[in-house]
């Protein structure tokens, strides 16, 4: 069961990242990379908040050839906590990677949980709505191995808004306002 929901998300993770267009294009400058900053809550059995960076690339496509893209895309370093009493504290660092953009938003993240002596280890797919790039709406599973903190579910509804100056400027443009 594990493989195949591993195979599934491999294989939707390639698509986003190994297509190519069939146009010649004009080679752009090339792309800084920027930071962004990703607070967000979510609910997984109770209330969580988390704090993440973002280090990549905004899209501000203007004017659009076809359709606007606007987002983001890039490595995503966290922590999310329950901010509960000591014996139901719980933490979890994460690294991932996001890519937001226009209408829809997925990640994909590697976390650890710690509550009291006891630690697991999930892969956590995300999958989502986005308005562009900046507030996102997701969908999460988190695959255990271990399974030992059973106050977590494996199942996460997910808020967060992505901070950075140039992208709420493409997001004004977006909207036309």
């Amino acid at each position: 069961m594990i493989k195949r929901q591993l195979v599934i998300v491999f294989l939707l993770l390639s698509c986003f990242c190994f297509s190519q267009s069939g146009e010649n294009e004009i080679p752009k400058a090339p792309t800084k990379f920027e930071v962004i900053v990703s607070p967000g809550v979510f609910i997984q059995k109770e209330i969580f908040t988390e704090f993440n960076i973002i280090i990549g690339k905004i899209s501000d496509d203007f004017p659009p050839k076809m359709f606007p893209i606007v987002g983001v895309e890039g490595l995503r370093i966290g922590l999310e906590t329950n901010f509960n009493g000591n014996d139901e504290f719980i933490i979890a660092p994460k690294l991932g990677y996001e890519i937001s953009l226009t209408f829809f938003s997925i990640r994909l993240s590697a976390l650890n949980y710690f509550k009291n002596h006891q630690s697991e280890f999930r892969i956590l797919p995300e999958v989502g709505a986005s308005l562009g790039g900046m507030f996102n709406l997701t969908y999460g599973y988190g695959i255990s191995f271990k399974n030992s903190i059973r106050s977590i579910s494996n199942h996460r509804l997910a808020l967060s808004i992505n901070l950075n100056k140039r992208l709420h400027k493409a997001n004004i443009r977006l909207l036309g306002l």
